[in-house]
């Protein structure tokens, strides 16, 4: 199941969050709510939705709540890695 998710601390939202296309939304959920058990993130509970468009759901929560939330901003635990990308046209 295909969807996003937000993470909250009391009243405010934390992270928010999307299934990448080889994870499951209850796989994501997991493995998010395992870093607050290990004490890595502070969270309280969470809301999920499902949707065939994950990323761009993401993005309309991010904009709709006028900020980063906290474990979306850079240097948080939570914060994407950057994956490399390899060319892999030949030389011209």
């Amino acid at each position: 199941m295909k969807g996003v998710f937000t993470l909250w601390d009391g009243a405010e939202c934390v992270y928010v969050g999307h299934t990448p296309w080889n994870r499951s939304l209850q796989r994501c959920l997991r493995e998010h709510l395992a870093l607050s058990d290990e004490g890595a993130i502070r969270v309280s509970h969470f809301a999920w939705e499902t949707t065939s468009t994950p990323k761009t759901r993401e993005s309309h929560l991010i904009e709709r709540h006028g900020r980063l939330p906290l474990y979306n901003r850079p240097g948080s635990p939570l914060a994407p890695t950057k994956g490399s990308i390899t060319d892999l046209r030949a030389p011209r």
